[in-house]
């Protein structure tokens, strides 16, 4: 996630540098989420709470998907180039993006995050951790995709629904 980090900076400094300025945003829970993307860290540093034990099988997959996941968020990242931002907003001049990653998904980053979560939670067994992704971690980022899901569509029209039609929301094949 630190690559992941430092990648989505020196992107995020080329797309503002290179794009209009913003048009419309979205505050709420949305805006906020991205604060607490450290909070799952903590929990797998301090190791609070029981763990289950996994099958090292399992826990080699988890490590997979704990380097897959931030790989996939930068590859979407760099995808979006001008559009890609932490805040959800819109710019003057923003476009439907459909190459890449975001041909499979809507929302890659957040699909990305979910698979390391996943993989942490394989690798670490940590009860807590799980808890945290499946009632904290997962909706949160299911309510930030929906939040910029009604940006875009108010924003972008018939071009994001048309889009939205085609491609799943975070999942392929769901």
């Amino acid at each position: 996630m630190l690559a992941y980090a430092v990648a989505a900076y020196r992107i995020l400094a080329r797309a503002r540098r290179d794009r209009p300025p913003a048009v419309a945003a979205t505050g709420g829970l949305a805006a906020y989420s991205p604060y607490f993307i450290w909070v799952p860290y903590v929990v797998i540093a301090l190791r609070p709470g029981p763990e289950i034990a996994v099958p090292e099988a399992l826990r080699w997959l988890g490590l997979a998907l704990i380097v897959a996941g931030p790989l996939f968020m930068i590859w979407s990242a760099a995808t979006l180039g001008r559009h890609f931002d932490v805040e959800v907003l819109v710019h003057g001049a923003h476009e439907v993006v459909r190459t890449g990653p975001y041909g499979v998904v809507r929302h890659p980053i957040y699909a990305g995050m979910a698979l390391h979560f996943i993989g942490a939670s394989l690798a670490t067994g940590n009860l807590l951790f799980i808890a945290g992704t499946l009632f904290v971690s997962f909706p949160a980022l299911y309510q930030r995709a929906s939040a910029e899901e009604t940006l875009l569509r108010r924003a972008l029209g018939e071009a994001y629904e048309r889009y939205r039609r085609e491609v799943p929301m975070l999942f392929p094949m769901l």
